[in-house]
């Protein structure tokens, strides 16, 4: 069952952000209703949580009101550290297409980009750098011209970024990058947990692997182990044609989890005015247990989260897979986002039992979220 959801504030749109800005920042999950884009709503906009989190939301409401000018510059500041996107890259060809697709979503949020390379990875590291000095005798010196080889492709490749800005034409985007030395996971976690992105873009390896291992052993990781949302671009999604993301497929197993997840996931593609579909594929027709769930989810979206671009199906057949791709590609889906929580129903999708050719028609990005049931 869904937890209570109740009203903390009511507010005008813009201190109804900046309160919302300080709860997350807080780690209460929160999402905004009665908004109306075009005009300042009838008695405003309402901020909700859960009711678990109402003490704690409650006393952060509190000093929010009598320290406003304060507790509003550091909203502002938590609002402008979600507005940006790392970007792990090896200058692999999938790695570069993801930086693309960072690209063109960062323009839509206004958000700045970091890249961010680890060198001397044993997982990571081009073989090609470590043929180039295998008859080298001396470390140190292999070393520094890796480095140096690193930062020249770091560069390059912001280069051809800023080159895509000045042809499009975008503002408000910002490139930077840093190479470190070590190992790629454990640099791409800890500078996630120094720079505070709101989202991580990374490249998938592509089809000529099997299986989870698939999207590469260093998305793979970081899907599993990040705490905040992941984009897994495939190697063969054209990021050069890329489609702003106006309709998301969340696929439900009907557990606990889903309330969670589609709050956090209303929350992550607002700004794109996207339509959610969200998806149970069935192994019978009809099924009145599937058809009583769905509807609590439908009743749910529409009358808590006061979301209308919402639209729930019901898939008959027993192969997840074959019914996602199917209706990935009848409805033209940009984004399939699925739930940290569900790694096992991640690893579902990519079992080797499911032919190359049949996997690898998902050619859209997956958004990966943490979404925590109640009580975790």
């Amino acid at each position: 069952m869904p937890s209570e959801i109740v009203t903390i504030a009511t507010l005008t749109y813009m201190r109804a952000q900046l309160l919302s800005a300080m709860l997350e920042k807080n780690g209460i999950e929160c999402f905004m209703s009665n908004i109306n884009r075009l005009k300042e709503s009838a008695g405003g906009v309402h901020v909700n949580i859960n009711s678990t989190d109402f003490e704690k939301a409650n006393s952060i409401f509190e000093d929010f009101r009598s320290a406003y000018g304060y507790e509003k510059k550091k909203a502002v500041e938590y609002m402008k550290s979600i507005r940006r996107i790392l970007v792990p890259v090896d200058f692999s060809h999938h790695s570069e297409n993801a930086a693309i697709y960072a690209l063109q979503l960062a323009a839509q949020l206004k958000a700045d980009i970091k890249l961010i390379n680890a060198y001397l990875d044993p997982i990571g590291s081009p073989n090609s750098y470590l043929e180039s000095f295998a008859f080298q005798l001396n470390l140190d010196d292999v070393i520094s011209e890796i480095e140096l080889e690193t930062n020249n492709s770091l560069k390059s490749l912001k280069s051809r970024l800023d080159a895509i800005i000045k042809q499009k034409k975008i503002k408000g985007v910002n490139i930077t990058y840093e190479l470190f030395k070590g190992n790629s996971v454990d640099i791409i976690l800890n500078y996630a947990e120094e720079y505070k992105p709101g989202l991580i873009v990374m490249g998938t390896r592509g089809s000529e692997i099997e299986g989870f291992a698939s999207l590469g052993s260093v998305t793979a990781d970081i899907i599993q182990k990040a705490k905040l949302p992941v984009v897994a671009v495939p190697k063969l999604y054209n990021a050069n044609e890329f489609k702003s993301p106006g309709r998301v497929l969340y696929a439900t197993n009907f557990d606990e989890i889903d309330y969670s997840a589609l709050r956090k996931l209303v929350t992550l593609v607002k700004p794109f005015n996207s339509k959610i579909y969200c998806v149970h594929s069935a192994f019978r027709d009809n099924d009145p247990f599937d058809n009583s769930q769905m509807k609590k989810i439908k009743d749910y979206m529409y009358k808590v989260m006061d979301t209308y671009k919402f639209e729930c199906k019901l898939l008959n057949s027993d192969d997840i897979k074959i019914a996602l791709t199917d209706f990935i590609e009848e409805n033209d889906v940009d984004v399939l986002a699925l739930t940290h929580h569900k790694k096992a129903f991640i690893r579902r999708l990519f079992e080797p039992s499911v032919t190359r050719k049949l996997l690898f028609h998902i050619n859209v990005p997956l958004l990966i979220f943490n979404a925590l049931p109640p009580g975790d």
